[in-house]
């Protein structure tokens, strides 16, 4: 959740009028932003909300804090590594073949659960691990 946010940071929250939403005594009623939650990084209480505040401010904040992407971000042939499982079928058997692969390279190596356990997603994990087995490149 956002450091010190707990409640939504879509200033239209309120116009939901949710009965959850109703605070103040009789005759001094208002609706109230809701709680913020797990939607957009803890910010926002709902995805609706979420969505709301982006079609009006996600332009303004990426030009605001100049990253905005401008020309295709590239990702070379020794960034690409991921690994991936699937399941096969076999005579009514089922199994996981969990491999290394670098689509780029045209690489896919077969490793162990272990070996598919002890790493992350993360391109420099299963680059590295690749390089340990030793992969042959083929494209």
């Amino acid at each position: 959740m956002a450091q010190d946010t707990v409640w939504c940071q879509n200033p239209r929250c309120p116009e939901k009028k949710n009965s959850n939403q109703i605070r103040g005594t009789k005759g001094k009623k208002y609706h109230q932003s809701s709680k913020a939650s797990g939607y957009g990084s803890g910010n926002f209480c709902t995805l609706r909300c979420y969505d709301q505040w982006s079609d009006q401010y996600l332009d303004r904040a990426i030009d605001t804090l100049a990253i905005r992407i401008v020309e295709p971000v590239k990702l070379p042939m020794e960034s690409a590594w991921r690994k991936d499982c699937k399941w096969q079928y076999n005579d009514g058997d089922s199994y996981i073949v969990r491999y290394l692969e670098n689509k780029l390279m045209g690489i896919k190596i077969p490793v162990t659960e272990q070996q598919y356990d002890s790493i992350g997603y993360g391109n420099d994990e299963c680059l590295a691990l690749a390089n340990q087995i030793g992969y042959k490149q083929s494209a």
